[in-house]
């Protein structure tokens, strides 16, 4: 013969039951808070080492276009305008970003001091390739000094069919200071070339000299 089961025993059973789905609940809502909390912690860390990386790169970035704008300085060669726009459009998007990223964040007296750099770069290399690209003065070639003849032309002589040059010294003192000079005859460097009808051609260190007939 079976006894019935007493309520008190169904009582206490279910109140235990209930008991054990509450601490199962409690321990879910403190994993699920605990869970919340590293995750935040864990996606500020990722942005701040995004805004890390953006300020690092900056840094870089200036340093090479203070670097461009002190080799820029030492050499003649000027920056070329293609270059320093581009430069300047990469160096305007990073800052872009980084102005976007650190709206509210503690790096904004860095983020200003960087931009001030930049400007004062820019503003240097504006002057260096204004500089350099000012026309330059090409130095105008000096004249070659036309020689002076060591004799004096007295005129032309036709002997035989053939003309002849008359020279004589500058300050003759006899005939015999007198020559007669045919093309291809030479006084010192002066080459006879041609007798004109007015003039007689010589050549003398390079240069062709016409020398007026009296």
């Amino acid at each position: 013969m079976t006894l019935p089961q007493l309520p008190d025993e169904n009582v206490g059973r279910t109140r235990w039951l209930k008991i054990a789905a509450a601490v199962w609940l409690l321990l879910v809502s403190i994993l699920a808070v605990v869970n919340s909390v590293g995750l935040s912690r864990l996606i500020e860390q990722s942005q701040a080492s995004a805004q890390d990386a953006h300020v690092q790169a900056l840094n870089t970035r200036v340093a090479e276009l203070e670097q461009q704008a002190a080799v820029s300085k030492s050499q003649p060669k000027p920056v070329t305008e293609p270059d320093f726009e581009a430069a300047r459009k990469a160096l305007d998007e990073r800052l872009a970003l980084v102005e976007q990223a650190q709206a509210t964040d503690a790096h904004a007296g860095e983020l200003q001091a960087l931009q001030a750099r930049v400007a004062d770069i820019e503003a240097r290399m504006k002057r260096t390739a204004a500089s350099s690209a000012a026309p330059r003065r090409t130095a105008e070639p000096a004249k070659p000094k036309v020689p002076e003849p060591p004799f004096n032309v007295v005129g032309v002589e036709l002997r035989g069919g053939e003309r002849f040059l008359s020279v004589a010294a500058p300050k003759p003192s006899s005939v015999l200071d007198v020559r007669l000079l045919r093309e291809g005859d030479a006084v010192g460097a002066w080459h006879l070339l041609a007798i004109e009808a007015r003039a007689a051609v010589f050549s003398v260190d390079g240069q062709t000299q016409r020398i007026a007939l009296p």
